[in-house]
C-alpha cells in the first residue's frame, strides 16, 4: 500500500513539472496560431519519420542484443524489440520506469536475469550520453557564435548556477561525502557477518549482477558492430528531427546542420525527468527555434508535431509490444501446466 501510494506521489510530482514546463512553453504566445499551423502542417513529412522512429527503436534492441551476448544468453531480436517498445511506453507514466520495465519484460520472455540487464541498461544509458555529449560539442564548434549563445544561456550558465550555489555551502558536501564514506566502511567491515543475512545477501546478489551486466562492455565479441549500431540509432533520430523541419514554411528553409542543433537541444529537453519528456522538449525546443528569428508560435507547433508523433508512435506500437509479451508468458505459462500435468499422469 505505502509502495502504490509512493508511485502515485512520484507519478503526481512528475506530472506537475511536466504541466509547468508546458506553462511555460504556452506563456505568452497566441495558441490559435499555434493550432493553425498545426492543421496546415505538411504531414507527408511526418509520414516519413515514423518509419526511421521504428528504425531508431529496431536498432535499439539489436545495440542492447550485442551487449546481452557476452553473458551467455541470446534473446530473440523481436522480443528484445517488444522489452525496449514496453519500456519507452512505460515511460510515458513515470520517468526511468522504462528500464524496470523493459529488464522485466525480457526476463519474462527470455529467462534472462533482471539485475545482469539492469547492467546492461546502465551502459546503454552511458554511451547515449556520450555520444550526445559529443554532438553537442561538434553543433557548438560548427557555429560558436550562433549556436553557442543558446547553449551558454541555456545550458551551461544554468548548471553553473547550481554548481555554485552547491559550492557555497561545503559543510554540506563535507558532511555528505563523509557519511558516505563511513557507510563504506562499516560495510566493508561487517560484509561477512551482513551476508548472513537473506535481505543483504539478496542485495548483495543484485549489485553482483548489475557489476556483471556493465562488465559485458570489457566482452564485447564484435565492438565495431556496436558502435555502428550506435551510430545508426542516433543517425535515424537525426534524419527525424531534420525531416519534420519540412513541415511548416517557417522551418523548411533550415539545413540539416540545423537539424542536428535541434536534435541536440530536443535530446537535452528529453533528459528531464518528466513523463516522456512532455513540456521539456516542446519548451526547449521552441525556444531553439527563436534563435533563427522563427516565431514562438511555429515552434511550439514544430515542437508538437514532432513529440505528438513519436509519443503516438510510442503508445501504439508499445502497447502492441506489452500484449505480445503478455500473450507469450501465458502461452510459456500454460505449456508448464500442461507438462505438470502430463507428468503426474
Amino acid at each position: 500500500m505505502k509502495q502504490r501510494i509512493l508511485q502515485i506521489i512520484r507519478f503526481l510530482v512528475f506530472l506537475l513539472i511536466a504541466l509547468f514546463l508546458l506553462y511555460l512553453a504556452c506563456r505568452g504566445i497566441d495558441l490559435n496560431k499555434v493550432w493553425e499551423d498545426v492543421k496546415h502542417a505538411r504531414y507527408a513529412w511526418l509520414l516519413i519519420t515514423i518509419p526511421a522512429g521504428i528504425l531508431s527503436h529496431i536498432f535499439r534492441a539489436w545495440r542492447w542484443n550485442l551487449l546481452i551476448e557476452p553473458l551467455g544468453y541470446n534473446p530473440r531480436l523481436i522480443n528484445t524489440f517488444y522489452a525496449v517498445m514496453s519500456g519507452y511506453l512505460a515511460n510515458l507514466a513515470l520517468p526511468r520506469l522504462g528500464e524496470v520495465v523493459r529488464c522485466g519484460s525480457l526476463a519474462k520472455t527470455d529467462k534472462v536475469p533482471f539485475d545482469t540487464l539492469l547492467g546492461t541498461v546502465i551502459i546503454e544509458r552511458v554511451v547515449d550520453m556520450i555520444i550526445l555529449m559529443i554532438l553537442l560539442v561538434v553543433t557548438f564548434l560548427i557555429n560558436v557564435g550562433f549556436f553557442g549563445k543558446f547553449f551558454v544561456t541555456h545550458v551551461f550558465r544554468p548548471l553553473e548556477v547550481r554548481f555554485f550555489a552547491i559550492t557555497r555551502h561545503p559543510q554540506t558536501i563535507i558532511l555528505l561525502l563523509s557519511l558516505t564514506f563511513t557507510l563504506i566502511l562499516l560495510i566493508w567491515l561487517f560484509r561477512k557477518k551482513l551476508k548472513n543475512i537473506v535481505f543483504i545477501e539478496k542485495i548483495f546478489d543484485f549489485f553482483r549482477g548489475i557489476v556483471d551486466g556493465i562488465s559485458t562492455i570489457g566482452n564485447l565479441k564484435n565492438r565495431p558492430l556496436f558502435l555502428f549500431s550506435s551510430f545508426l540509432i542516433w543517425l535515424m533520430y537525426f534524419v527525424t528531427a531534420w525531416l519534420v523541419l519540412y513541415m511548416l514554411p517557417e522551418t523548411s528553409s533550415l539545413t540539416a546542420v540545423d537539424g542536428l542543433f535541434l536534435l541536440v537541444v530536443g535530446s537535452l529537453g528529453m533528459v528531464i525527468p518528466v513523463q516522456g519528456g512532455i513540456g521539456a522538449y516542446h519548451w526547449i525546443v521552441s525556444m531553439a527555434l527563436t534563435l533563427y528569428g522563427i516565431s514562438r508560435e511555429a515552434g511550439l507547433a514544430l515542437a508538437t508535431l514532432a513529440h505528438e508523433s513519436q509519443t503516438l508512435l510510442i503508445l501504439v506500437v508499445g502497447g502492441f509490444s506489452m500484449i505480445m509479451i503478455a500473450l507469450q508468458r501465458n502461452k510459456k505459462l500454460s505449456l508448464s501446466s500442461k507438462g505438470i500435468k502430463d507428468g503426474q499422469v
